[in-house]
């Protein structure tokens, strides 16, 4: 598993909306460009993570009343790899991330809707061959998650959403 983290730009304040960008574009390019494409392309979950004011900070953690709690996420978690054990048990994988192409069209049944949604997002954003598998892998994680069986459409939308960035992002 890679786990990386980078600045969006030189200064770091790129999209911060209480600080400026000092940069140029063309820096900013640069920059991001530093990064290629098929590395990228390697990394499945792509977050933009904002600058947390202090005090909505300590709030935040003195009232966890509509958020969901650990034990809860760590039993949803555990349940999508127990499901995710018993799927491949005979497959000599162990996880949605270890999925080949055979895999994958065995085991990630989408609904009409999702392939819809999955084939117009390679269109609009020219996405890889690569990112189009990794994309489905991460959906049916989600759908694991969520204890379903078929890919839905918002599972897809979920993926995409870690997935596709705006240019100031």
């Amino acid at each position: 598993m890679l786990v990386a983290a980078a600045n969006p730009c030189p200064c770091g304040y790129l999209g911060d909306v209480k600080r400026d960008c000092r940069c140029s574009p063309r820096q900013i390019m640069n920059y991001q460009n530093r990064l290629s494409g098929p590395l990228m392309d390697r990394i499945d979950i792509h977050l933009n993570v904002p600058t947390v004011d202090v005090e909505k900070l300590a709030a935040m953690s003195k009232s966890r009343n509509n958020s969901e709690k650990s034990d809860s996420i760590r039993a949803r978690v555990i349940k999508a790899r127990e499901i995710q054990l018993r799927r491949f048990a005979n497959d000599g994988i162990y996880n949605n991330a270890s999925m080949k192409n055979k895999h994958i069209k065995k085991y990630c049944n989408m609904s009409d809707d999702a392939q819809l949604l999955l084939k117009q997002a390679v269109n609009n954003y020219s996405l890889s061959a690569r990112t189009y598998f990794r994309l489905i892998k991460v959906s049916r994680t989600i759908a694991d998650l969520a204890g379903e069986s078929k890919i839905t459409s918002a599972h897809i939308a979920e993926s995409l959403q870690y997935r596709i960035r705006t240019p100031n992002e």
